[in-house]
């Protein structure tokens, strides 16, 4: 049997604690509360905040893996968002698998479908190797990724025209 600090069982029970609501109202990050946003708004935001936590890291001079994995990330949100406007997609349709914001974006006009497979190989190809891979993401890599997602969450939000709903810090 493993001998596990004895402060690991009240931390997994906290968090556990946290997840469940047993704290109290949460205290929600700005313009996330769900009793005051719809779930697509909340999507947008959601990328809003990776896209602004991408930009701080990059101010720091690396985190290349973190900004990867976020700007990955906030594609996604973005796309849900428009899924989660545009149609009668919930956000329950999201949950299993990467794919299907990718698919939607398609589906729903937004990309077309060779922009969308582009997407999803490059998901596939270098989200988890530069995760995973023995090797450590470069900076080129986490540019290019933040440019990519950058784009992306401009070109939604002004196609579906909420950049009212947009809270990014440039």
């Amino acid at each position: 049997m493993p001998d596990e600090p004895d402060d690991l069982a009240e931390a997994i029970n906290r968090a556990e604690d946290a997840f469940s609501g047993q704290l109290g109202r949460p205290d929600y990050e700005e313009g996330l509360d769900p009793d005051e946003h719809d779930a697509d708004v909340i999507q947008l935001r959601k990328a809003c905040r990776l896209l602004d936590a991408c930009r701080l890291l990059r101010d720091h001079d690396g985190y290349h893996t973190s900004v990867i994995e976020m700007s990955f990330a906030a594609i996604e949100r973005t796309l849900e968002f428009y899924a989660l406007a545009a149609s009668n997609d919930t956000i329950d349709d999201f949950r299993e698998g990467h794919d299907r914001a990718y698919d939607r974006g398609a589906e729903l006009n937004l990309v077309t479908e060779e922009t969308a497979l582009r997407l999803k190989q490059l998901y596939r190809d270098n989200r988890a190797a530069a995760y995973y891979r023995d090797t450590v993401a470069a900076t080129q890599q986490a540019d290019a990724m933040f440019e990519l997602a950058v784009i992306i969450h401009d070109y939604i939000k002004d196609f579906a025209r909420v950049s009212h709903e947009c809270r990014c810090r440039h």
